[in-house]
């Protein structure tokens, strides 16, 4: 059985011939760790470029923007076959560099940009969309244009990891790009919330721009073989979901449902990728369409619980923990960990391991033992001891 049935059979709420094991992403400096460090990097180039074209380099990098993006992901998904995952997640981020040390994005999303080992990380501090004035002025992408991009991004990093295909499954995802972060993020969490009773108008619009874009690159994707998406936007944080509910059953459930119904439509899965308790949320994301929950975020979510409640209508993924055991855990604690999941996901099928998260300190070594231990006891049938 390869990657790809592994994690479908998963998805179908089946057992395969052992759990899957899935990631959202791996950091730039993770994949270099693993395959080895590139002779050139990101921030080489942004520095080679700003040498030569000390007054255009922003605008020229923007314009192979995109192709440096299909390499770094194309890196990430070598990295993950190489280490032993099944599924590795991809996606086009519409990213604008400002500066070296800036960015945005076509939601008005601002990012510092950090420089780790030579990658380029975009860490999220604030919206430009503070009003209604804000969102007519902000520039919107012609999502035909967006479509070409996405599918342009998708074929070449399927072409540059060709002679891995049939080994690895590559998930098309929106991790930065999704349905719900995007609107309150391009917006600030404060203009979000007046607008939420002020402007509903507003938030109605944010949403059915991030939904058209969803669409507009799931379909691109989806046109160069993409079966398995991931729509990866936290609904929740440690103590239970980002705003209160009834916006969610307003504004997010139609829209999840929507894209839910083309996936479905073309024959696809879709997985919810989502931080925080969201014990309280488990009818609202089955409502929602998804075949998949991701994360399970440990200590938040008790995954015996969930599995308990939902695990006969939707594949659990998770729930290895990113803040110790995949970070600085000794051995004995990430095969405990794991084994743990296997114990509270696996049974009757329908799950998949992962790690809980991903970021930039998360240990090679520990990924490593975390896989070890899936392939020697996330076999059907599972061991009883």
């Amino acid at each position: 059985m390869n990657s790809f049935e592994r994690m479908w059979r998963a998805l179908n709420l089946e057992e395969p011939d052992r759990l899957p094991i899935h990631t959202i992403n791996l950091d730039g400096n993770v994949a270099d760790k693993i395959l080895g460090a590139p002779e050139s990097s990101a921030f080489d180039i942004f520095e080679d470029m700003s040498e030569k074209f000390p007054d255009t380099w922003v605008d020229k990098i923007n314009s192979i923007l995109d192709d440096i993006q299909i390499g770094f992901f194309a890196k990430t998904v070598r990295a993950g076959y190489e280490i032993g995952f099944d599924g590795v997640g991809v996606q086009y981020i519409p990213f604008i560099l400002e500066s070296i040390e800036e960015m945005t994005d076509i939601f008005g999303k601002r990012h510092k940009v950090r420089n780790i080992d030579g990658n380029p990380y975009p860490d999220y501090y604030g919206g430009y969309i503070k009003d209604r004035e804000a969102w007519e002025a902000y520039p919107k992408p012609d999502f035909k244009d967006e479509y070409r991009k996405a599918k342009k991004f998708y074929k070449g990093v399927l072409r540059k990891c060709r002679d891995i295909k049939d080994d690895i499954c590559v998930v098309a995802q929106n991790a930065l790009t999704s349905i719900f972060p995007p609107v309150w993020q391009g917006m600030g969490m404060a203009s979000f919330a007046r607008a939420l009773k002020n402007d509903p108008k507003l938030i109605e619009e944010r949403f059915r721009f991030t939904t058209d874009f969803t669409l507009a690159t799931f379909k691109a994707y989806k046109e160069c073989g993409a079966k398995i998406f991931l729509e990866g936007g936290d609904i929740a944080h440690s103590r239970g979901p980002m705003i209160n509910p009834k916006y969610f059953d307003k504004y997010l459930l139609p829209r999840y449902q929507e894209v839910a119904e083309q996936l479905h439509d073309w024959g696809c899965k879709y997985i919810l990728h989502t931080d925080g308790d969201v014990t309280n949320l488990l009818d609202f994301i089955v409502e929602s369409g998804f075949d998949g929950l991701q994360c399970l975020e440990p200590p938040f979510v008790d995954p015996n619980l969930v599995k308990k409640k939902i695990g006969d209508k939707i594949c659990l993924s998770g729930n290895i923990d990113t803040r110790h055991i995949l970070v600085k855990a000794e051995k004995e604690e990430v095969v405990k960990a794991t084994r743990t999941a296997i114990d509270a996901l696996g049974s009757n099928g329908g799950a998949m391991i992962s790690p809980a998260n991903f970021h930039p300190e998360i240990s090679v070594e520990r990924l490593r033992w975390m896989i070890e231990t899936v392939k020697e006891f996330g076999g059907y049938p599972l061991k009883t001891e």
